[in-house]
């Protein structure tokens, strides 16, 4: 089965007067196959957004080709865009109008039924609460009724910016398993930005990270981890000054063996195996109290390949918001929420 999206050599460069030109897109390639979650995860600048944007035709590009099931975009676009549902971070509706208004105008617009509005809503959890004004509704439920327009039409393709965006812990449980169900249970594609590494590494059954424009690995989550994760040991001591002495002889014993200090232990990586950091201190007259192996998780991955590193206390930003007018602009884009 063909992938349902392609993306090969795109590219896009920004001009801006008395500034140099800024190449958001520099040859970038991707494939998305059918029936999987897709993660889409890049630093903030890496062009991640400027693709979303691309691919939903909202901007042109200087280079490079796209298909989507298919048919080649944007040129052929309106032949597929009735299949395409879209959310991008902070949704916009009509305050006034309850959730279940909302949708009702939407799907009257294009044509579908009634009783399609009852199920989305179902779906994404908001059915208690379709009766409330959206101005009334919290950051999270105005994420679940974005999805919920989304789904309105039964998209093939659903492309999701930041849907955990204001979610609690029980909202992101509920949206990883309604997205996952889509994607196994219903054959949706699923195309999903996330700064919440975390939640990409249970969500996504593939992924594409991106960087200065360019793919830097792709390939199922589980696989990339593992072929990145190493050997890391962690190593403590019951008397922690015994540390200085330990790195000296762990980081002059061994080629390729890499020590550092963290708080009360030892990081030691490109060990040949955990005994022989036992048998190497041993020998030097070191007893360590404890040895545990670690094993990376997407966060470090990403930190590795990407070389970028979170703000102290803040979180990894891998995504950027794509802005979205007033929902109701038109039938085509209230629908997919292709904003």
């Amino acid at each position: 089965m063909p992938p349902v999206i392609e993306i090969s050599g795109l590219r896009k460069t920004y001009r801006k007067l008395l500034r140099q030109p800024h190449n958001a897109l520099d040859g970038l390639d991707m494939e998305v196959a059918a029936g999987q979650v897709h993660g889409f995860l890049g630093p903030n600048g890496s062009g991640k957004t400027t693709t979303l944007r691309a691919l939903l035709g909202l901007i042109g590009t200087d280079g490079g080709a796209m298909r989507v099931f298919g048919e080649e975009v944007p040129r052929r676009l309106p032949q597929v865009i009735g299949r395409i549902g879209a959310v991008v971070e902070s949704p916009q509706f009509f305050k006034h109008f309850s959730g279940r208004l909302t949708l009702q105008v939407l799907a009257e617009s294009a044509g579908i039924a009634s009783a399609r509005v009852d199920e989305v809503l179902e779906q994404v959890g908001l059915r208690d609460q379709a009766k409330q004004s959206v101005k009334g509704y919290s950051l999270g439920m105005r994420q679940r009724l974005a999805v919920a327009q989304a789904l309105l039409k039964r998209p093939e393709l659903l492309v999701l910016d930041e849907p955990a965006n204001g979610l609690d812990p029980a909202g992101i449980h509920h949206m990883r398993e309604l997205l996952q169900w889509l994607a196994h249970e219903q054959g949706v594609t699923v195309l999903v930005s996330s700064h919440l590494l975390s939640e990409v590494q249970q969500l996504c059954d593939s992924m594409t990270i991106v960087s200065r424009g360019r793919r830097i690995v792709d390939g199922k989550v589980a696989d990339i981890i593992a072929g990145h994760s190493g050997s890391q040991l962690s190593v403590r001591f019951a008397d922690a000054g015994e540390i200085g002495r330990a790195m000296e002889v762990l980081a002059s014993a061994g080629d390729g063996v890499s020590v550092a200090a963290e708080r009360e232990r030892l990081v030691v990586t490109g060990a040949p195996e955990a005994a022989w950091v036992t048998r190497t201190l041993a020998d030097a007259g070191l007893y360590l109290s404890e040895l545990t192996t670690e094993t990376k998780n997407l966060e470090s991955v990403f930190l590795e390949l990407t070389g970028t590193a979170p703000q102290a206390g803040q979180p990894v930003q891998v995504g950027q918001a794509v802005p979205a007018p007033p929902v109701g602009a038109s039938a085509e884009t209230a629908t997919g929420g292709e904003q």
